[in-house]
């Protein structure tokens, strides 16, 4: 399976580049290197942004039709991406490559996010690249194989299924997806990316799961965040080591 590797060192410097790629991926003000201190941050507004009117990056995701892992029915926008903030990854049960790694990062980062947001305001979303094979009996089982936390005061964290070719238009929209058509058409070569956004704000980028958990939150939080003092919230943290990889 295909894995891309960044130095913690490099994480601004990408960041950076993935937000210059990306329409709707913008920032009012300038991305500083530096680590803000927390007086800093205290500085900053907590006003919340208001709403893009207008055109969104997520005006190219198809709203395909999806069954998540308790067997209900559900449309990608409507239902799980509509003004909220999301994680978004591929994978298939029975990847035995970098998903477990990737599956296990991301319990951790949902419970790095509680409390963060406003309830209801996050959601995880897993989609699997083999949805003839992972109906959703699969994927619960799944969810329980690995003993994902359910409580209610994380993020919430859908699994879905659905009908192959719809679930591949939406892989490609999201830009998930091989340059060489060969190595593309081979799940198992499929690249660990976490794809997350602020879709209310219009903001998106994507990095590899291979990161640690303090720098995936803090990128999250500086790309999602509805405040301007929670974007820069978890610079702070994980600059005093509040988070563990």
């Amino acid at each position: 399976m295909t894995t891309s590797v960044f130095s913690k060192a490099g994480v601004a410097h990408l960041l950076l580049l993935v937000c210059a790629a990306l329409p709707g991926c913008h920032t009012s003000t300038p991305i500083s290197f530096n680590t803000p201190g927390s007086a800093e941050v205290k500085s900053l507004s907590p006003e919340r942004l208001p709403t893009v009117d207008g055109p969104r990056v997520s005006d190219r995701f198809p709203n395909i039709s999806l069954i998540d892992q308790h067997g209900r029915q559900l449309k990608f926008y409507d239902d799980l991406v509509r003004d909220k903030v999301v994680c978004i990854v591929f994978f298939y049960t029975r990847c035995t490559g970098t998903c477990p790694t990737t599956t296990v990062t991301l319990e951790k980062l949902r419970h790095t996010l509680a409390g963060v947001f406003s309830e209801d305001e996050v959601q995880f979303i897993s989609l699997t690249l083999e949805p003839d094979v992972d109906t959703a009996e699969e994927l619960q089982q799944y969810v329980s194989s690995y003993s994902l936390d359910m409580d209610e005061s994380l993020p919430d964290w859908t699994y879905c299924t659905g009908r192959f070719a719809e679930v591949d238009e939406l892989r490609r929209a999201l830009g998930v997806y091989d340059l060489d058509p060969e190595i593309d058409a081979d799940k198992t070569e499929h690249a660990s990316i976490i794809t997350f956004g602020n879709d209310r704000l219009n903001r998106w980028a994507a990095l590899p799961a291979g990161l640690g958990v303090s720098d995936l939150r803090k990128t999250l939080l500086r790309i999602c965040g509805n405040d301007f003092r929670q974007r820069y919230s978890g610079a702070v943290t994980s600059a005093i080591g509040g988070e563990a990889d």
